[in-house]
């Protein structure tokens, strides 16, 4: 059984009527001291060249936040534009934490991250950032070198597997129609180098997108990548899909369709054959949706269901796919044990026409 016990918001700008501070695209992690870290973005718009990513903390379990600052003084990057950015932490075996993301190099403040007319992106590279302080300072970001000029949306945390390897997943930033692929990305030194691994999806025709993609380990090197199906060619937003890696992500398994109209999507392991999933539905009945799956052998088996947030109201298709990303109103949603039976929910939305940081206390019992 599912239950939302309150929600609370990890930030909401104080001061609306003296300046625009919106904040998207959280991620969590939780410490061995059971403090919680979030990052965030937070800037003047949605896709304003002033999106810098944030720290807030909870000694509380979640109940209350306080903002901690910026994730790092971008000065120290010593470049003369501004550098938009997003990243999501992970809490690593030896009790230090470790950020990946990306960001783009914003040239001209009167342009978006997506060029409507165009489809094309700034430049831009992965990055990533340490902290052995349980998040308290983290050090000026580094590029993330694969071998390849290509920006993956690493719109996720990287996790670490049972082995000790790091892995990363997302497709590169690109709006052709067809080319388009799932990476995989390992490291064996902490995060410090990295490599490309392989793929964990490539439609035959290439024209799915496998977007906001989300990994897990169940069983030792046992992945599963959870992610927002989009058809380039055909312009059309499908089900959420599952691949699946018994080796630690070399190789996966054929997409999954879960049947699931979700976008945004995020997947944590529960021990055994269960999973708990979050999914941002923006279409029909809108909301965020939490998902208590059994997936012995590898098949997707919903055993109950529950709605947790839906204010939103639905997304406008008819749009070009970058006027969509322009114009979302609640995504990037992802789960946080707290312990076995309770959860943190948290996503960003817009209510009373502020972008903020929203959490969600869940219980579940199975």
């Amino acid at each position: 059984m599912i239950q939302k016990i309150y929600e609370t918001n990890i930030y909401e700008n104080p001061k609306p009527a003296v300046q625009s501070l919106q904040a998207v695209f959280p991620g969590l992690a939780m410490l061995a001291s059971n403090e919680i870290i979030a990052l965030f973005t937070i800037g003047e718009a949605f896709e304003a060249a002033n999106m810098r990513t944030y720290v807030s903390r909870s000694k509380d379990m979640g109940k209350t936040w306080q903002l901690q600052g910026q994730l790092y003084n971008q000065q120290e990057l010593r470049i003369d534009y501004q550098f938009s950015d997003c990243y999501k932490p992970t809490l690593l075996d030896d009790g230090s934490l470790i950020a990946v993301g990306y960001g783009f190099e914003r040239r001209d403040s009167e342009k978006g991250i997506g060029d409507s007319e165009t489809g094309a992106f700034p430049p831009g590279q992965n990055m990533v950032t340490f902290s052995p302080d349980n998040g308290r300072t983290w050090s000026i970001p580094r590029k993330i070198n694969v071998g390849s000029d290509k920006i993956l949306e690493l719109s996720g945390p990287c996790i670490q597997l049972n082995s000790g390897k790091l892995i990363s997943a997302g497709p590169p930033f690109t709006t052709n129609k067809t080319g388009q692929e799932g990476w995989v990305i390992e490291s064996s030194d902490n995060g410090k180098t990295w490599k490309r691994l392989g793929n964990y999806f490539a439609a035959p025709d290439g024209n799915v997108a496998p977007w906001e993609t989300r990994i897990c380990e169940m069983q030792p090197d046992r992945v599963v990548a959870l992610f927002w199906a989009y058809d380039t060619l055909n312009e059309k937003h499908l089900s959420n899909h599952v691949t699946v890696s018994h080796n630690g992500g070399r190789t996966w398994s054929k997409a999954i369709d879960t049947g699931h109209m979700g976008q945004a999507s995020n997947v944590l392991w529960l021990g055994d054959e269960k999973l708990l999933t979050i999914h941002a539905h923006r279409t029909g009945q809108v909301g965020l949706y939490i998902r208590y799956i059994d997936f012995s052998n590898d098949k997707w088996n919903v055993l109950e269901e529950a709605v947790i947030w839906g204010k939103a109201s639905a997304q406008d298709t008819s749009k070009n796919i970058i006027d969509q990303f322009a114009s979302l109103k609640f995504g990037q949603p992802s789960l946080l044990m707290l312990n076995d039976r309770e959860f943190l929910a948290t996503h960003w939305c817009v209510e009373n026409c502020l972008y903020k940081i929203k959490t969600h206390h869940l219980i579940f019992k199975a």
